[in-house]
Formats: structure tokens, sequence, C-alpha cells
């Protein structure tokens, strides 16, 4: 049974092993190894752990595994790429497991930590329609980013900064304020020949369901692909307002991390409200940020 363990990627780009993500694999600027462990020639396993040359960050793409293979053996599977992954210069590698996998104590036992639990919606195109926007999201420029640091480093718990980024740098994303002019939320964008995936920040006083549905109408360059948006346990709203919409739940993982380097824990005055250790600062009501288009 083949599982794909980079969600974004299989959404937007397809099965790990179709044509397109294969020669990616292969291209000069990412590192990719592929572990194989056959201590039972009847139940064998194999994974891959990829990783650009100019970053610190891993990514596991997928586990080929039966459901009864030994979880000692998927410990050691993993073990044999956390290794390789070391020799790169990687400080963590990341991993998307669906949550139902029967696989879930082999990661633990390689040292996995689950730091969030993901929803992915799939919004249906039947929701966009020709009605004019109440929340004008607009393309970010240089000029937002401040605005964009300030929410990301509010809302972002700190511990997991360095493997959530701020912006994969994909593709120009989205950012909405409100009528007084701070941040409301912006949405990281990644477009794939399979779907478009979307990654909101929100304040927590985004607690509209329009907001989503106007981010919706407001992703240019769509032509036809489904959109994907993906909502963090670190924000919790998020997911209520994403259910509220048109469309469906497309899956649910366990995003889980293994730490190659120490981590140094650092104290930080509490000054916001905590939202599962994320600090957010608190603002104006939707009532007060809600902008209508004239």
């Amino acid at each position: 049974m083949l599982q794909s363990l980079d969600y974004l990627r299989l959404v937007t780009r397809g099965e790990p092993f179709n044509l397109r993500n294969l020669m990616h694999s292969l291209s000069p600027p990412v590192e990719q190894y592929i572990g194989f462990c056959d201590n039972d020639p009847e139940r064998p396993c194999y994974a891959q752990v990829i990783s650009r040359v100019d970053e610190t960050l891993g990514q596991l793409t997928f586990l080929g595994a039966l459901a009864d293979t030994d979880q000692s053996d998927i410990a050691c599977l993993l073990e044999n790429l956390i290794s390789k992954a070391g020799k790169w210069g990687t400080h963590y590698i990341t991993c998307d497991l669906p949550e139902n996998s029967p696989h879930l104590t082999g990661f633990k036992k390689a040292g996995f930590l689950t730091w969030a639990n993901q929803s992915v919606f799939r919004l249906a195109a039947t929701a966009l329609g020709d009605s004019k926007p109440e929340f004008v999201w607009r393309t970010w420029n240089a000029n937002d980013m401040r605005a964009m640091t300030s929410l990301y480093r509010g809302v972002v718990p700190g511990l997991f900064q360095p493997i959530e980024p701020l912006t994969r740098k994909a593709a120009l994303g989205l950012v909405l304020y409100h009528a007084e002019g701070g941040l409301l939320g912006y949405a990281d964008l990644d477009y794939g020949p399979k779907g478009v995936w979307v990654q909101p920040v929100l304040a927590p006083e985004a607690n509209d369901p329009q907001v989503l549905a106007d981010l919706h109408k407001a992703i240019p360059d769509l032509y036809n692909r489904p959109v994907f948006l993906a909502a963090r346990s670190y924000q919790p709203w998020l997911a209520s307002l994403a259910a509220q919409l048109p469309g469906e739940i497309q899956g649910s993982q366990l995003l889980m991390v293994r730490y190659l380097v120490q981590q140094l824990k650092v104290a930080e005055p509490q000054v916001f409200a905590l939202y599962e250790g994320a600090n957010v600062e608190r603002g104006l009501t939707v009532s007060q940020i809600r902008q209508k288009s004239d």
C-alpha cells in the first residue's frame, strides 16, 4: 500500500510515482534518497526523503508498506532515511501522515513527533458565483511583508516557525486588510496541474465564512482547477469557517517532524491570547472589519 506523505504535492501534482513527480525528484537542486527494508521478504517497505540543496528542511514524500508490516521495520527504514538526510545538512524532516495510517507507531519509534493536525477542504467551484465580494482580497506585494510577518508570528507557534514558513514562495499570494488598515489575513498559494493549494493565516477575529468564500473568488488563474484549502489545528477557527463552505473534507493528516538538531526553548513574554500555543493579538470584531465593495 502506497501512502503519500506530502499532501500538498499529492493534490496539486498527483501521485508520487507519476512521471512529473519522478522527473522533479531527479532535478539537480533536489537531494533525494529512497530507502528499502526487506527484513521480512513478504512485507518489504520503502520510502523517500527529499530536500532542496539550499534548505535545511527535508520532506518524506511517500511510504510503501502493507498495513501489517512490523512497526520495527518501519522505524528501521525511517532511521535509514534520517541518517541519509543528516549527511545533507538537514535540520528537520517533516511528513503528512494520514490520520488513519497503521504505521504511526513506527514513526514514533523513529522519533517523529506530531506538531499539528491538518484538515484539507476541497472547495466547490459552484459556490463562486458572480456576486461582488464583501471582503476584498488582493495580491500581496513587498509593502505587505511587515504586516504579514507580524500576523504570522502571532498565529504560528514559535517552536514550529522553522518548519512552517511565512510563505513557500511558490507564487504570489493574497492579503486582506480591514477598514482600519490592519492586516486581517493572508493566503499562501501553490499551483500545480492537478489543483491549487491555499493555506490561509487568519486573525481569530475573521469569524465569518464569507472571508474564505471571497478568498476563493479572488484566487487568480484557476483555469477550472480544484482548490484545496489547508486548515492547521493551531488555527481552530479556520477549520470551523471552512466547514461552512460548499465542498468536502478531502483528507486529514498528522503533521509530523523529526528534529535532527537540538531544540533550545526560549521563554517568551505572554502578551497575547493563546490558541494551541500560538500568540494571537486581539483586535477588531468582524463587524468592524467587514469591507463591502462599492
